[in-house]
């Protein structure tokens, strides 16, 4: 998109001239779903803007550096901000695209998203140009000469929509007096580094390969030629593909999905039950779930977004109540290490692919950590689990090769898979054994088949179906089932 816009705001081209450069020179032919959202977004923007006082575009990047002391000695700090930049009649302008709706009437604004609002204002009452390449770790940046501004202003696009929301407009005295009372502290802490966090953004950070939180397993996925770009992927995405490759393609374009169609019962029953437990596992200090941690009500109960009621809501009442029978945290200390919902991540370099995956509960007891899957099923089905639920065999490999902080490549500290089964007969845990040479042998077949037919695709040609009445992409995509014929 911001190609597309360069093409029409400094090369002077139309919007159908600008589309069809874009098109011919990209290194590789964009996907077609990638076009339909990329034209519609330029249209969106345009729209958005067209009645705003006429701005001229300003191709460099704007950037400020601010002296600290730390411990007495002066530390140079850059500042830049990301968007569209605009200058003129004394007004400085930062438009910043967004995918969705700007339209703010449904909520408020969050303290992180208002810090970064002012950082930007301030960030852009004292701009310089930035003259060199783009930022390198320990390269300072080379800017242009300071010229003052009467006026700033903030402004988020809505591309999907053509709304406009203006986030900050004043003096940068004012722009100065915001940043100090809402960013500041902020913008400390930030520079002062903290914690890890692993998790579906590491896939897009150029840092990955030297991160201490992201292990690298060489060979992991058991797939090699790198893409053109590095990408991440988890089993979902492996689901999504065999769906449809294109979903999978939007999925981590990260294009504006739509509302899916209405989720089935069992579903959201399911959603509501793993969010139940989610909540019980994230209490402080921690406890085991009893049977009273059920909801009261069995006709009628929701628990953040899942409602359920009738049928449903009585079975997974029924479940809620019966994962206290096999409850993990029994016997824990009220300070044990317990994680719902954490996210373990390593990086394949072979492949250059980061791996994801999403566990329902990671927790220690004594020296040994656990992960558990648990899966809210009608009745039980004695299949293998690794075929049924493959995230069983990806999460075997992590365990194995010291995805778990804490535990080594070699996996001797200690990590073991659990399967947790809610069913309308009862509860039903099994647990997979990591030391098992003929079971990990069988997961890492199964990862290698997930990922071999994702990774060696190049061109995600669409797999229309009657699933394309619960895409949430299928508005971008041209070869959707049931597209009207020109």
């Amino acid at each position: 998109m911001y190609t597309v816009l360069d093409l029409i705001e400094f090369d002077r081209l139309s919007l159908e001239e600008a589309l069809t450069k874009w098109r011919h020179d990209s290194r590789r032919r964009p996907h077609p779903g990638l076009v339909q959202w990329t034209e519609h977004a330029v249209r969106g923007y345009l729209a958005a803007v067209a009645e705003s006082a006429p701005l001229a575009p300003v191709s460099r990047q704007w950037a400020r550096q601010r002296t600290d002391l730390e411990d007495g000695v002066p530390v140079v700090h850059e500042e830049t901000v990301t968007g569209r930049r605009y200058e003129g009649d004394g007004i400085r302008e930062l438009r910043i695209p967004r995918i969705k709706s700007v339209d703010r009437r449904s909520g408020g604004r969050t303290e992180g998203e208002l810090a970064e609002t002012a950082l930007a204002a301030a960030v852009l009452a004292d701009a310089r140009p930035v003259l060199s390449s783009r930022w390198k770790p320990e390269q300072r940046l080379t800017l242009g000469r300071f010229t003052p501004t009467a006026h700033v202003r903030v402004v988020e696009i809505g591309c999907v929509d053509a709304s406009r929301n203006i986030l900050f407009e004043g003096t940068p005295e004012e722009a100065h007096h915001r940043y100090v009372r809402t960013a500041d502290e902020r913008v400390r802490a930030v520079k002062a580094g903290g914690g890890y966090h692993p998790g579906q953004e590491c896939g897009t950070c150029e840092l990955v390969d030297v991160c201490p939180a992201v292990p690298s397993r060489p060979g992991f996925l058991g797939v090699d030629s790198p893409p053109a770009q590095r990408r991440s992927w988890s089993m979902t995405t492996a689901r999504t593909y065999r769906t449809c490759p294109a979903r999978a393609h939007f999925r981590d374009l990260f294009l504006p999905g739509a509302d899916a169609a209405e989720d089935s019962a069992a579903t959201v029953r399911g959603q509501a039950v793993h969010a139940a437990i989610e909540e019980l596992h994230g209490r402080s200090p921690v406890r085991a779930c009893v049977s009273t941690d059920a909801p009261a009500t069995s006709e009628r109960w929701r628990v953040g977004r899942w409602e359920v009621s009738g049928f449903q809501a009585r079975l997974g009442t029924q479940m809620v109540g019966d994962h206290a029978l096999v409850c993990p945290l029994d016997g824990l200390p009220g300070d044990a290490q317990v994680y719902p919902e954490r996210s373990l991540v390593v990086h394949d370099p072979e492949a250059d692919v980061v791996v994801v995956a999403k566990t329902d509960l990671l927790y220690r007891r004594t020296d040994t950590w656990f992960l558990r899957e648990t899966k809210t099923i009608r009745s039980l089905d004695e299949s293998d689990p690794l075929v049924i639920y493959p995230q069983l065999a990806l999460a075997l490999l992590l365990a194995r090769e010291g995805a778990v902080p804490g535990t080594t490549e070699d996996g001797a500290t200690g990590c073991r898979v659990e399967l947790e089964r809610l069913t309308g007969s009862g509860p039903v845990v099994t647990e997979l054994d990591g030391d098992d040479g003929e079971l990990l042998a069988q997961a890492r077949q199964i990862v290698t088949d997930h990922a071999t037919p994702w990774h060696a695709d190049e061109e995600y040609v669409a797999n229309p179906g009657k699933h394309c009445e619960t895409c949430p992409f299928s508005q971008w995509c041209p070869d959707r089932a049931g597209k009207s014929a020109a």
